[in-house]
């Protein structure tokens, strides 16, 4: 019996073989919220490894008697914003959202996970606990109160979709180019350029160019066939990288649907347009394999004018959710 709940769950670590259990639970509580699913099963079968073994210990999955999913969380390591240690990734199906016992259950569970990676002995550190919860989730967000969340940002999610308006051709300014991003030759000025742009966002924390270069590398890797490189563009002033924007397919197991993720330009060739460009390059590059529409998350609160880019190429807001954040004290050694 979980504790506080007048239901009974098990909970366990979970396995590629439960890659269908999390998507039910996952979309049953985005098309709760949304309206639509927001995960694929194949995107879930990327996070493991070739042996079917995750490669971190830190996911789990809650059942009820009859065997069927009733919450999945997992610690990830934020690609943003990197001021936070670790990112809680946390669902709790629709139809038990209103069981305050599974939610302590669930996040207890997240912080005697995160309170394992604190290095004992060091009273330098902590650890600085992130997650998002759609701003209509009630329950949600009163089960992070609860636990000592507070929320600290906004995010919008914009969406378009394509017509004559969104296709219209790139225009690119003098002395700037667009390719496709080579992942053996681009990783690591990718990485340092995708890392200068993001210095003026919120949370920002200094990373040395090592951490960067293996923060992306990672990155990419744990995307598996997910990520398509074709779909990654690079705009470039002679040799050296200066913006981007990759983009996924398939979002949320829907082929008509993409995901933009990672636009930057940075700050010295700012204003001039690359932005627009690389944005209105990439609807072109996902529309022609089949997506009807593109999505992205952006900073509401966001300081370089991203708000007013992506209404400027016909995105519009579709809803909210906000970033909650908790700080755990260094363990006793």
């Amino acid at each position: 019996m979980t504790s506080g709940s007048t239901k009974q769950y098990t909970h366990r670590p979970v396995t590629v073989d439960d890659a269908t259990l999390i998507v039910e639970a996952v979309n049953a509580y985005s098309q709760a919220h949304y309206g639509d699913n927001r995960l694929g099963e194949n995107e879930v079968r990327a996070w493991f490894g070739p042996d079917g073994k995750p490669e971190r210990d830190d996911m789990e999955i809650w059942l009820d008697v009859k065997g069927e999913p009733q919450a999945y969380a997992q610690l990830c390591d934020p690609e943003w914003p990197p001021a936070w240690d670790v990112w809680l990734d946390v669902t709790v199906h629709p139809a038990s959202a209103r069981d305050a016992g599974l939610w302590d259950d669930v996040l207890d569970w997240t912080e005697r996970k995160t309170r394992a990676l604190i290095a004992p002995g060091n009273p330098e550190v902590g650890h600085r606990c992130g997650a998002r919860i759609l701003a209509t989730d009630g329950s949600g967000l009163q089960a992070y109160e609860k636990h000592g969340f507070e929320q600290v940002r906004t995010e919008t999610l914009m969406q378009i979709e394509f017509d004559a308006e969104a296709m219209t051709a790139p225009e690119w300014p003098d002395g700037i180019q667009v390719r496709v991003l080579d992942p053996d030759m681009d990783l690591e000025p990718y990485a340092l350029a995708y890392g200068e742009a993001f210095r003026d966002h919120w949370g920002h924390t200094e990373l040395s160019p090592e951490q960067l270069i293996r923060r992306k590398r990672s990155e990419f890797r744990g995307w598996g066939d997910e990520f398509m490189p074709e779909l990654w563009f690079l705009a470039v002033d002679g040799n050296e990288i200066v913006g981007g924007v990759g983009s996924f397919l398939n979002h949320g197991g829907d082929p008509t649907r993409s995901y933009l993720y990672n636009v930057f330009v940075r700050r010295a060739w700012r204003s001039r347009g690359i932005a627009t460009a690389l944005l209105r390059h990439s609807f072109q590059a996902v529309r022609e394999r089949g997506a009807r529409s593109a999505e992205l998350h952006v900073d509401s609160e966001n300081l370089t004018w991203a708000l007013q880019l992506y209404r400027g190429v016909g995105m519009k807001p579709l809803w909210h959710q906000h970033l909650y954040e908790k700080v755990l004290p260094p363990a006793e050694a």
